[in-house]
């Protein structure tokens, strides 16, 4: 296990000039309290959409969410954790894991869980009676070679976006990962737009940045030329009208596939 990070800070979208506040200025507002979608209306955006369908999806992966802190094991059958995490993020939005695929039900009582903390791809054991579990059906990939965002339910392409990733010297990190933060900026024409996905992944080349620990994130901009660029310090930068139908549309706990 990795040590506590520090406070969160979408630090490494912050660009030279940009002061922190402008991100956490007035404590960003929680946009979502619990791991379900909004139901507010989404917004029309300038993407390739299909409508969703109003059946029942089978699930794409399984959140967990503990109602107080939660145990956090090296170890199936361990009898002291290696670590206990709270129930909120220090942006107060509730705690929820991404149950790992690979292992998820190896152990019975015990359920295998991604944890957004260094190094990224960390991995820890919970007990299942400590969490509730909600599926997911939405998840998203994003490919960096083609600075594609791609939004699916239950395996159907149903959003697809360019984005700006991180310049070569401060690229964005691949692998596994989910959302932990959904974040209404204080200035929606700010440099973050008006909304912020914290992520559980984490700069490789950043330790430190802005205060922060160098948490990557997918936010709005404004500097729309800078999409399809790398240009971020590891960050995904999508169209404003985008990041306000992605806040609206993905759950906290959404698994997020970079490569």
């Amino acid at each position: 296990m990795s040590h506590t990070p520090s406070t969160p800070s979408l630090s490494p979208c912050r660009r030279p000039g940009v002061p922190l506040a402008a991100l956490t200025a007035a404590i960003l507002t929680l946009l979502l309290s619990a791991c379900g979608a909004s139901s507010a209306a989404p917004a029309d955006i300038p993407t390739a959409v299909s409508t969703p369908s109003p059946s029942p999806q089978p699930p794409t992966a399984t959140v967990a969410r503990a109602s107080g802190g939660l145990k956090v094991y090296a170890s199936p059958g361990d009898d002291r954790p290696a670590r206990t995490l709270r129930p909120t993020t220090d942006f107060g939005t509730p705690t929820v894991l991404l149950v790992s695929e690979v292992g998820a039900a190896a152990a019975d009582g015990w359920l295998e869980v991604l944890l957004p903390m260094r190094p990224n791809g960390t991995t820890g054991w919970i007990r299942a009676a400590d969490v509730e579990l909600r599926d997911v059906a939405f998840e998203v990939r994003i490919d960096l070679a083609a600075r594609e965002l791609v939004v699916l339910r239950a395996g159907e392409r149903l959003l697809s976006t360019t984005t700006a990733i991180g310049e070569p010297s401060h690229p964005t990190p691949t692998g596994r990962f989910f959302v932990v933060d959904k974040l209404a900026t204080p200035d929606p024409d700010g440099a973050y737009g008006p909304y912020a996905l914290g992520l559980s992944a984490h700069s490789e080349v950043l330790t430190e940045f802005g205060g922060g620990d160098g948490q990557v994130g997918i936010h709005g901009t404004d500097a729309p030329a800078s999409i399809g660029r790398a240009v971020s310090h590891g960050c995904l930068r999508v169209d404003n009208a985008v990041i306000e139908r992605l806040a609206r549309l993905l759950p906290l706990g959404t698994p997020v596939t970079i490569s």
